[in-house]
């Protein structure tokens, strides 16, 4: 029993110096939906301020002709296969259309056959 309880002895006196040289562990993470928010509106910023407008791509009006939350809100229709973007590899975001009762993608386009995001279209042009 002596040998028993100096184990366990020895055993909290190691967990405990291992505790005292380790960062104390994160009990918690956001989600997987926050975090691509995140990104997503930080990805947003840094595409907004790449494509700052210089005096010949103003319009008439004033404003830049390329709005960068209109491209993010263009749509296609998703195919059967989960194809990520051409240029980027990642993944689309898909939704549901509930009044064409369809799965589309969120922030692409069809460019000769091959489907993109609309932002990575627009940053190659």
């Amino acid at each position: 029993m002596k040998k028993h309880l100096d184990w366990h002895f020895r055993r909290n006196l190691r967990l405990q110096s291992d505790r005292e040289h380790r960062p104390a562990p994160r009990g918690w993470y956001i989600g997987q939906n926050l975090w691509e928010a995140g990104e997503a509106a930080a990805d947003a910023d840094d595409q907004a301020a790449a494509m700052a407008a210089t005096p010949a791509e103003m319009d008439n009006g004033g404003s830049a002709k390329i709005d960068v939350v209109e491209l993010q809100n263009m749509t296609v229709a998703a195919p059967a296969n989960n194809e990520p973007c051409a240029v980027c590899k990642e993944a689309f975001e898909r939704r549901f259309n509930e009044d064409d009762e369809d799965w589309e993608l969120v922030n692409a386009v069809e460019v000769d056959g091959s489907i993109i995001h609309a932002t990575c279209n627009a940053a190659q042009c």
